[in-house]
């Protein structure tokens, strides 16, 4: 099924908003409201309404002027944006922002969508995808540790809104009014101390100096995030005729082709974290088994999806991952995460029940400076990257594709060097697919 992830404003609201509007002080058609039951508006008087597909339709004011009617659009418009007043659908003309699924009669019948899969039963990825080898990573160079901490460091000179929650997380004191992100954050912190500990120690080496003091200076807002509009007329890396493409991306096996110490086997986790104009999400890979030279392990579907966690979904622009995969000598501050995420997800809401990962659909992850820190205070940090999946072949990954992410700490994969190698492949669907 597609995704709809639509801002709907209850009628009564925008009743009340276009009622406000009509009755301006400019507007010589509509009334004042006063205390005393006056009319709001002029009965009869109309004025424009949103409609599904950024079409405009029309509310007429009712015969008592006591408000408007719910908004009618069986005869909706394309509005010009210029002014101007709006150009009906059924005019002839396919104005800029009308196409064939909005406006049939002006722009013709859609052509039928070949160039990927439809919406339906698109949660589980097609047998043996596509190898796509414009992805991958062949030869990972490994970040120092001077290079993770100046990661930390330029988050929190950027400031960005994930950043921000994690200090007013920290911070002890409670304020007014705050986001409900923020006491859920704050109470598995206190929860879990030695995690916090480690998170805290690290932040003020990078420059945070108190999370108090860091967020009066950076307090925490929620920014807008563009919602996908389906019929739009420009869909983001799509076609007209397609749509947007919406996806799933997810890791699927992790392969141990060399590792530099002889004894024993490794238990690895990864952090993962999708970043895209429609919002961020974060996944924390279950712990690997023991892994020796040339084994492998492979993750179930749900414990692997890094991006659509909750089915296909629209990025709006280029995607950013980021990997972060660590070497646990010990499960303890491993499972004390995982328990963090758990408990603050489950009341955030927005988390697949059972899984650990976070959707985050207002704020960035928290990836790289849980990665960071956890790397920086004595765990193996043996994966961390990024790459940019591009806009323009996203319709395409719907069909079915794979790369993979290899690292060898020095890129020769010599006798005693590290050789691991992630296997990640995508998939979905465009809401007009035919496939």
């Amino acid at each position: 099924m597609g995704i709809r992830n639509f801002v709907l404003f209850p009628a009564a609201v925008f009743t009340f908003a276009t009622a406000f509007a009509a009755c301006s002080a400019s507007d010589t058609t509509a009334v004042a409201t006063s205390s005393t039951g006056e009319q709001v508006c002029v009965p009869g008087h109309q004025t424009a309404c949103a409609c599904f597909g950024g079409l405009e339709g029309m509310q007429t004011c009712r015969d008592d002027g006591s408000g408007f009617d719910e908004c009618d659009c069986l005869g909706a418009t394309t509005s010009t944006g210029t002014g101007e007043p709006p150009k009906p659908c059924g005019n002839s003309v396919c104005a800029d922002d009308e196409n064939c699924h909005t406006c049939e009669l002006d722009c013709g019948v859609c052509e039928p969508c070949t160039l990927a899969p439809k919406c339906e039963n698109v949660f589980v990825p097609k047998p043996n995808p596509m190898h796509f080898p414009s992805l991958d990573i062949p030869k990972m160079k490994l970040l120092s540790r001077a290079e993770i901490s100046a990661r930390i460091e330029t988050a929190l000179t950027k400031a960005g809104p994930e950043i921000r929650l994690l200090a007013a997380a920290l911070d002890t004191h409670a304020t007014p009014n705050e986001h409900a992100l923020i006491p859920a954050l704050r109470k598995v912190f206190a929860e879990n101390a030695t995690l916090t500990s480690t998170i805290r120690s690290q932040l003020m080496t990078a420059g945070m100096v108190t999370p108090a003091a860091y967020r009066t200076k950076f307090p925490f807002h929620v920014p807008q995030l563009p919602t996908p509009s389906l019929g739009d007329a420009d869909p983001p890396g799509g076609t007209v005729e397609c749509g947007a493409p919406q996806l799933r991306i997810g890791v699927s096996n992790v392969k141990v082709h060399e590792k530099d110490d002889l004894t024993g086997g490794d238990e690895i986790y990864c952090v993962i974290q999708a970043e895209a104009a429609a919002g961020g999400e974060l996944r924390l890979l279950p712990l690997t088994s023991s892994l020796s030279n040339g084994k492998s392990f492979n993750y179930s579907l749900e414990s692997g999806v890094i991006w659509g966690q909750k089915g296909p979904k629209i990025p709006l622009g280029n995607m950013q991952l980021t990997y972060d995969c660590i070497e646990q000598d010990s499960s303890d501050g491993y499972q004390n995460l995982i328990n963090a995420v758990g408990k603050a997800a489950s009341s955030i809401g927005g988390v697949i029940p059972g899984d650990s990962g976070w959707i985050f659909t207002t704020v960035g992850a928290l990836a790289p400076v849980l990665s960071g820190a956890l790397g920086l205070n004595g765990d193996d940090h043996l994966f961390n990257a990024q790459q940019i999946i591009p806009l323009d072949i996203q319709l395409q990954m719907t069909n079915g594709v794979s790369w993979s992410v290899r690292r060898g700490d020095d890129g020769n994969f010599i006798d005693g060097g590290w050789d691991w190698e992630l296997t990640v492949q995508a998939w979905g669907c465009a809401e007009y697919g035919t496939l």
